[in-house]
């Protein structure tokens, strides 16, 4: 997912990348994601809803139309929540949460149709979110990106067979945005 940002993996050989990517189809990678949604996550919800694949007008052109529904599942815990006394829409007050996401398959937007599906979109979601909140995070934090962070990955090297853990941080200009929503601005409490 291009506007996700955080932990990429590359594969410095062709056989590598087909033994990685074995690891994904085998379910044998652990993905964890943190999302800035709208509205108040549940303390902690599995979403098991198959997803019919999105196909790229482009790069999907010659991609078969008719497929029928896959498989998908995301476990979202909610870390922290926020209120805001701000009127948008036909409410008085805004309300956030920050969501700790971890996909049990790898559907093409996964974690943001599922989050949309709970009625909890993605701030900074052009396509499946809510437009008058990512204005409001325009004009406020001057934010102009997807609020999808991919922060760890786990699995065991597919030669060394040694357990590998590989972390990104949030950043500061998210850190910021934490801080202002009455979160932590520690790196560690994420």
């Amino acid at each position: 997912d291009r506007p996700t940002s955080g932990v990429l993996l590359f594969a410095l050989s062709s056989e590598a990348a087909r033994d990685i990517n074995q690891l994904f189809i085998d379910n044998q990678i652990t993905k964890r994601y943190l999302a800035l949604v709208r509205g108040f996550a549940p303390e902690s919800v599995f979403l098991d809803k198959p997803l019919k694949e999105q196909l790229d007008k482009i790069a999907d052109k010659f991609a078969a139309q008719d497929k029928a529904p896959q498989q998908a599942q995301t476990q979202f815990n909610c870390l922290y929540q926020a209120t805001l006394p701000i009127p948008i829409g036909n409410y008085p007050t805004v309300r956030y949460s920050l969501v700790e996401c971890f996909p049990k398959t790898g559907r093409k937007h996964q974690i943001r149709r599922h989050l949309k599906h709970l009625s909890l979109p993605i701030i900074g979601d052009v396509n499946h979110g809510d437009n008058q909140h990512n204005q409001f995070f325009r004009e406020h934090f001057a934010l102009r990106r997807l609020m999808l962070f991919a922060t760890e990955l786990n699995f065991v090297h597919p030669y060394t067979q040694q357990p590998i853990n590989i972390t990104a941080p949030l950043g500061e200009a998210m850190l910021s945005i934490c801080t202002q929503l009455g979160w932590p601005n520690q790196e560690k409490d994420y």
